[in-house]
């Protein structure tokens, strides 16, 4: 018989097979000098031992017969052990280690240690049993049998299949550890779950225990660590309880040093385990403990959307979790019965617990009301690769079942409708006197439609300048500038192979304050009530001049190389004045508007609509009227309010006024129009606007086909009246 139980400080040498991959991992990392909290590993010999036992080999085995009833075999298998006593040596080694554990009046954390857990492909992330603070010596025993019983529970055998692992090759050990009476706790992800390219550690955390983070039971507070300059940012701060209305009811969970000092074990951690890692830690005693770390698990499917303020219906906002995009319709749901077609679900929970995860891994998105990205329920959906947005207040009350809806994990924001990235039936594309543009997101998306596209209504810099998940004017004060202008140079120049001479028109910056707030970085940000309508597009820019600068730069680098079929769209501008500034910073850049770039104007507000010719008159290349916004800004309805969204009228007759009086503007003055969004396509609206004479219409490209083939009919019906 193999050693039953070993002191965690002599666990060093000894097999993973026989200690399980996370005592292995705490013994290398007490063995560097990491301070782990005292413990013992009862070892899988032990575990061996016990289910050799008759009664309980024998329920295994009939278990095992029976793969596909779960929860029966699960039943008879806790039955046989929960009767089946413990070795009488094991027992007597269980008491003389409770002793040693809980001398001078302390507790106990018992914590499943299996030898297919926490491996680099398949973490089992909160699925096996652990249990907290016993204090009792009588209670040991029955907490390490929950231990190994747990390898059997239902949701256990459903990942081990789903993810391509053995569960037979699963033995359990187990970790007895003293209990470090916390007072704060939380999680450091080495890589930001949901930029594993970027080099931020992730720092979560919560007062009291760990447990209800990894649980998913609280939203703990954020913070982001640059190991290159050691700056820390705040990401999500989180309210103490029962003092949300109290001034200091914000105070922070940790301090920048705090941060520092986790990242900086994190790390480590990362270096001496040979890859990106999960820390779960605990501050107790004057001091930070490490309690286990883990490898960091990712799926390598990975996409990122970053929709248009003006051009989508942003439904909600939660803290992004899992960097995947996925759309379906919303199922609100308890877990109790999940719906049977899975895969076209966006189911949204109140808690997000890791048994409910690996019953919706299969699901097109998740969304909780409640919980952290670092939590075990994140982690495993993650894995999976499916899109999850967490701690969305409300969520369950504001999203309607039935509804179609987009769900971006990466930026943590639901969309209404499906976004999908991917237009189908381009085989079989129309031809139309009416051009249609395509609104580009990832260049290399767009392929797709770049042959049958007339043009490309926004190049957008979401992509490039907020895939990093750093505020970009805080890169720019960390040095990392020309990283910035150069993604942007690279964006434009394969967006202008994909269209070779079709007009191009570079969108300028026009993300509002709530969306720059979410990046690290971001925490100067104004706290605006209502942001669509607050600081954002050109004026912001002219107000933040190195932003702008480094935009224009990177453009007048392709408009150098002889490109001319590039356009500047300048966004949401509100004043004539804010045009003809803007029209002076392109110059200053080095370019000739109307010569070698055009410079339009994306008209969005009453104020421009009615005073156009006054822009035209300043030199206006181009007009694109972002219709989502003009309808917004006519009809005074927040287009991101759930209680008004059903009054949201594009074809409002106040909205169609200001398109008429504006295509009336354009005509005069002989310049091109556009009308862009996604409200431009609706059904009542789009046969107006043909009727008023817009040049193009540009659309997402998820609508490109669609929109193409609704204008070739309603040009051929207008054909067949007699109308051009």
């Amino acid at each position: 018989m193999g050693r039953l139980i070993v002191p965690l400080a002599e666990a060093l040498g000894v097999s993973t097979a026989v200690v399980g991959r996370k005592s292995a991992n705490l013994a290398r990392l007490r063995a560097e000098g990491f301070p782990v909290p005292p413990a013992f590993v009862v070892t899988t010999d032990a575990y061996r031992e016990f289910v050799a036992a008759p009664r309980v080999g024998e329920a295994i085995r009939s278990a095992l017969l029976e793969p596909g009833a779960l929860e029966a075999r699960y039943r008879s298998v806790a039955g046989a052990m929960h009767s089946q006593p413990l070795p009488a040596e094991l027992d007597a080694a269980l008491d003389g280690v409770c002793r040693e554990v809980t001398a001078g009046g302390g507790a106990m954390a018992v914590r499943s240690s299996g030898t297919l857990e926490d491996a680099p492909n398949a973490s089992f992330s909160g699925m096996l049993s652990s249990a907290v603070g016993l204090t009792r010596c009588e209670d040991l025993p029955d907490a390490v049998k929950e231990c190994w019983i747990s390898a059997f529970r239902p949701q256990v055998s459903a990942y081990a299949r789903d993810s391509g692992v053995d569960e037979q090759a699963l033995e359990v050990a187990v970790l007895v550890q003293r209990l470090v009476p916390a007072e704060r706790a939380g999680l450091v992800f080495t890589r930001d779950p949901v930029n594993r390219y970027g080099n931020d550690v992730v720092v979560e955390a919560t007062y009291g225990p760990g447990e209800d983070v990894v649980s998913g039971e609280v939203t703990p507070e954020r913070y982001a660590y640059d190991p290159r300059d050691g700056r820390v940012m705040v990401r999500k701060l989180a309210p103490r309880p029962g003092r949300e209305a109290e001034p200091e009811a914000h105070e922070r969970r940790l301090d920048d040093g705090e941060v520092a000092e986790l990242a900086g074990w994190a790390l480590r951690a990362e270096d001496i385990l040979g890859g990106p890692q999960d820390v779960e830690w605990a501050y107790g005693e004057g001091r930070f403990w490490i309690l286990q770390s883990r490898p960091l698990v990712f799926s390598p499917r990975e996409e990122r959307v970053f929709p248009q303020v003006e051009e989508q219906t942003v439904l909600l906002h939660g803290s992004p979790a899992s960097p995947s995009v996925g759309s379906g319709t919303v199922c609100v749901t308890s877990g109790d019965a999940l719906p049977n077609d899975l895969a076209s679900c966006v189911a949204v929970v109140k808690r997000l617990t890791n048994e409910l995860a690996v019953r919706l891994h299969g699901a097109a998105a998740v969304i909780a009301e409640e919980g952290g990205a670092t939590s075990h329920g994140a982690n495993i959906l993650r894995e999976f690769g499916v899109p999850v947005i967490i701690g969305a207040r409300s969520a369950t009350t504001r999203l309607r079942s039935g509804t179609m809806v987009t769900v971006d994990g990466f930026r943590g924001a639901v969309y209404e409708g499906d976004l999908s990235l991917t237009p189908e039936g381009l085989e079989d594309v129309p031809d139309t006197r009416t051009k249609v543009f395509a609104s580009v997101i990832v260049p290399e998306k767009a392929s797709v439609v770049a042959q049958v596209a007339d043009g490309v209504s926004s190049l957008r810099d979401d992509y490039f300048l907020l895939r990093s998940g750093v505020h970009p004017s805080e890169m720019i004060r960390r040095g990392r500038g020309p990283e910035l202008e150069e993604t942007i140079v690279r964006g434009i120049r394969r967006t202008l192979e994909l269209f070779d001479g079709k007009p191009v028109w570079y969108k300028l910056m026009d993300a509002p304050s709530d969306e720059f707030r979410r990046l690290a970085g971001g925490e100067g940000e104004p706290d605006e009530p209502n942001p669509l309508l607050g600081w954002r597009g050109i004026g912001r820019e002219l107000a933040e001049p190195e932003m702008l600068e480094l935009e224009l730069r990177a453009i007048a680098r392709v408009v150098a190389e002889g490109r001319r079929n590039l356009g500047v769209k300048l966004p949401f501008v509100r004043f004539v004045s804010e045009f003809e500034e803007g029209l002076k910073a392109v110059r200053r850049a080095g370019m000739h508007p109307g010569e070698d770039v055009a410079v339009g104007l994306s008209v969005e507000t009453p104020a421009v609509a009615l005073r156009l010719r006054d822009f035209l008159d300043a030199g206006t290349g181009f007009v694109s009227v972002g219709v989502s916004d003009l309808t917004m800004c006519v009809l005074a309805l927040d287009r991101e309010s759930s209680r008004i969204a059903d009054r949201f009228d594009p074809s409002h007759p106040a909205v169609a006024y200001m398109l008429e009086a504006i295509a009336e503007s354009v005509r005069s003055g002989g310049v091109f129009a556009c009308a862009t969004g996604e409200a431009a396509r609706d059904p009542r609206l789009l046969p107006r606007l043909l009727g008023m004479g817009y040049d193009a219409i540009g659309v997402s490209l998820a609508y490109f086909v669609d929109v193409k083939r609704r204008i070739r009919a309603i040009e051929s019906a207008r054909a067949l009246a007699g109308v051009r």
